[in-house]
């Protein structure tokens, strides 16, 4: 009989080194070693995919009994479906006989999944039905009702954003959230919930999944990295155009940016068309009401690989800025190659023209295809590249932006938050978070 006991996880690489030197957050000192080394990139794989909670999807992808898609949770491949009773479930996307895929497809509406390489077929809330030749097992040899899907130890759901874990140890989802839930509720409960458009975009990058993290909270490589669009007038000519905000760390690890654009009543309530706005006060409280008003953009991070961005754009030269919600993922193939997923998303109540609109200009400026995403992409595949050398391994990126800077006592909602929505203090934190995970106990 085995026993589960926690161990303390192993502090030093194989060389010595110490994992928490290598993030050195509270410094503002993070080693180029962690964006592409391989033996982090394995411990990764136990101490953070194998622990946190996860974006699986949207309920709006799965409305109807035995629609189902396939995602991942953390690394592992799983099916997302709702089954013919109307449950919500998460299973590893393997079968139990010889481990191979049982959903082969992005998206189905199906009641029974069947392995295509020896027949075992699953009933869509995970039980097993039939197994190949099963007139040829003895007595005792087939024991059906325990080789069922594989289902993640938890799943649970917020404001219709479905996360799941495979650690029966970690906290529910709801503490996990913490005071992030407060402002997911600006964000995605602004009208009374959002609604996925299509199915989301996916592309591989050539580059180590942490860089791509790190960009999700940066507002000012806007100006420079995507200049070819201040040249077009598609961006304001000012270096400091999205300065204006606060950056807010809700929990460790989960953090977000909200974001002034020009001082217009256009830019006002993230530049919503005026018929949802007047939903807004319904949904919010006055303060969370107000810091809606002040906001045309934000970014935000759920730990440690989730992110919305709500943003006003021209997707066009010329055209005036147009209001989209994406949420993000990246998911880690290698230490080197990261999976990109993109969905858009729209208040439920959204009229037709709205969506048209939005799902236009997100079109034209993010996915494999879009102006930002393009540049984003060309500047973190030359990041990895030059963090795979010796010579690299041995020095630090500097994240030392706002080090001193003073919490802004006067925000009136949860976290830590900071006038200035040019810094570094969310990065910080999402490093600390990934120094914490990376040296905490493991079980053994």
């Amino acid at each position: 009989m085995s026993t589960t006991s926690p161990r303390p996880a192993s502090a030093r690489l194989s060389n010595g080194q110490e994992i928490a030197d290598l993030a050195r957050a509270e410094e503002g000192l993070i080693s180029r070693r962690i964006f592409a080394d391989p033996e982090v990139y394995e411990l990764e794989q136990e101490r953070i995919f194998a622990r946190g909670w996860f974006f699986i999807g949207h309920e709006s992808e799965i409305p109807e009994p035995g629609d189902l898609v396939t995602r991942s949770c953390g690394i592992d491949p799983v099916i997302l479906v709702r089954d013919d009773e109307g449950v919500v479930r998460v299973f590893l996307n393997s079968c139990r006989h010889r481990g191979m895929r049982v959903c082969r497809t992005d998206r189905e509406n199906a009641s029974f999944l069947r392995c295509p390489y020896h027949g075992w077929a699953y009933k869509n809330d995970g039980r097993l039905m039939t197994a190949a030749a099963e007139e040829h097992y003895e007595e005792g040899e087939l024991d059906k009702p325990n080789l069922g899907l594989i289902p993640v130890a938890q799943h649970d759901s917020y404001q219709g954003l479905i996360f799941a874990t495979w650690d029966p140890e970690a906290p529910p989802l709801h503490d996990f959230l913490g005071d992030m839930k407060y402002y997911l509720d600006i964000i995605v409960g602004r009208t009374g919930g959002v609604e996925v458009l299509g199915p989301p975009q996916v592309w591989d990058v050539e580059t180590g999944w942490k860089f791509a993290t790190d960009n999700f909270t940066d507002n000012f490589h806007v100006f420079s990295a995507h200049h070819s669009l201040v040249e077009l007038g598609m961006l304001p000519n000012d270096p400091d155009f999205a300065s204006h905000g606060h950056m807010i760390v809700a929990e460790e690890g989960h953090i977000l940016h909200l974001t002034g654009g020009a001082p217009t009543e256009e830019y006002e309530l993230f530049g919503l068309p005026h018929e949802l706005r007047a939903q807004i006060p319904d949904h919010l409280t006055p303060e969370q009401v107000e810091m809606a008003r002040k906001t045309a953009y934000s970014a935000g991070t759920v730990w440690p690989n989730f992110h919305w961005l709500q943003l006003m754009s021209s997707g066009t030269i010329g055209q005036r800025d147009v209001p989209f919600l994406n949420f993000r993922l990246e998911v880690p193939i290698s230490p080197t190659r990261t999976r990109m997923w993109s969905w858009l998303a729209v208040d439920r109540d959204a009229s037709p023209e709205f969506r048209k609109a939005t799902y236009e200009t997100y079109a034209r400026t993010f996915g494999p295809a879009g102006i930002y995403d393009q540049d984003d992409m060309e500047n973190w595949e030359d990041c990895t590249r030059a963090a795979l050398g010796p010579a690299a391994k041995q020095h630090t990126l500097h994240h030392t932006m706002g080090i001193a800077r003073e919490i802004d006592e006067s925000w009136p909602g949860p976290g830590r938050a900071y006038a200035d929505a040019y810094g570094e203090m969310t990065q910080r934190s999402w490093y600390a978070a990934w120094r914490t995970y990376m040296t905490r106990e493991v079980t053994a």
